[in-house]
């Protein structure tokens, strides 16, 4: 089997391909800045609805009357709503991904509120050994949003275990 010859296609068998996303480790490298593509844009009924599956009663997020009175002047996203949704438009990037093991800072630098759209980059930090197994290696990254008018609205920074090549445990071999 060609690995090379669709790198975007895990082969399976005689003309059987699985989609592959994500970088291996060994493709990381401090220094490299990802631009995640496309953006998305936060619906207030997205906001309420969080905020009643995680049992949040912090009128700021769901009361447009009681917003008014504080400063924002209007309902803001709930935070952990906003680390979901930068954390999903990192998946075709970060695919490979073991799992995180730290959050070292969660930075809200600006409000959201519902119809506003966040992008997000990451820029890698650290690479390096993963200690306790062989088949991943550990990355620190930097994740920034910014909202349709370009203002920085949240920082953070994540260490995470990476796949090494041919050790993701649905990779052609262990298919």
């Amino acid at each position: 089997m060609d690995r090379f010859r669709f790198p975007a296609y895990i082969q399976l068998g005689n003309n059987r391909y699985r989609e592959r996303y994500g970088l291996d480790f060994e493709d990381f490298k401090v220094g490299q800045v990802f631009r995640h593509r496309p953006g998305v844009t936060i619906s207030q009924q997205d906001n309420v609805e969080e905020c009643i599956n995680t049992f949040n009663q912090a009128m700021i997020h769901f009361d447009a009357h009681y917003a008014k009175q504080t400063e924002f002047k209007r309902p803001l996203v709930d935070t952990t709503l906003i680390i979901q949704r930068l954390m999903g438009l990192t998946w075709k990037t970060y695919y490979r991904r073991k799992r995180i093991v730290e959050w070292s800072c969660i930075d809200m630098l600006a409000p959201v509120f519902g119809g506003d759209t966040l992008y997000v980059g990451t820029e890698v930090l650290f690479v390096g050994a993963n200690l306790k197994d062989s088949e991943s290696g550990l990355i620190e990254v930097a994740l920034r949003s910014s909202n349709q008018d370009q203002q920085i609205t949240c920082e953070m920074r994540c260490s995470m275990l990476i796949y090494k090549r041919d050790h993701l445990p649905f990779s052609a071999k262990n298919y």
